[in-house]
C-alpha cells in the first residue's frame, strides 16, 4: 500500500516538473500606445514614427503644406477633397511613404481620408 501511494506520488512529481520545464510562459501583451491610429491590422507606426525626422517626399502635393498641424477633424468638404485627389492618382504602393511624408511635414489628414488611405494599405498586404 505504501509503495503504491510512493509511486503514485513520486509519478504527481515527475509530471509537474516535466510540466513546469515544458510550459512556455505567455508574455504579457503591450497595450497600444494612446497616439496609436487604431488599425492596427495596417498600422505601421513604428515605421511612420521612425521616418518623422527622415526626408519629406512631396507627391505634386505641395499646396497641402498649408494644412500644418490642422485638427483631422477641421476640414472642409473641399479641403477634404484635395487630399483625396493626391491619394487617388498615386499608385497603391506610395501609399506609406507618403503617409509617413505626411507625418513628418505635420500634417494630419482628413478623417475620411486617413480611412481610405489605411483601407488601400489592408488590400496591398492582404
Amino acid at each position: 500500500m505504501w509503495i503504491l501511494l510512493l509511486s503514485i506520488s513520486a509519478a504527481l512529481i515527475v509530471a509537474l516538473i516535466i510540466n513546469k520545464l515544458t510550459s512556455t510562459k505567455e508574455e504579457p501583451k503591450e497595450a497600444p500606445p494612446s497616439d496609436c491610429c487604431g488599425a492596427h491590422e495596417v498600422c505601421d507606426k513604428e515605421s511612420l514614427i521612425a521616418h518623422t525626422h527622415g526626408e519629406i517626399i512631396y507627391f505634386n502635393d505641395e499646396e497641402l503644406d498649408r494644412f500644418k498641424g490642422q485638427a483631422p477633424d477641421q476640414y472642409t468638404p473641399d479641403e477634404t477633397e484635395q487630399f483625396r485627389e493626391v491619394l487617388l492618382t498615386m499608385h497603391p504602393h506610395e501609399v506609406n511613404t507618403w503617409l509617413r511624408s505626411m507625418m513628418a511635414r505635420g500634417i494630419r489628414l482628413p478623417l475620411d481620408v486617413r480611412e481610405e488611405a489605411l483601407a488601400i494599405l489592408k488590400r496591398q498586404r492582404a
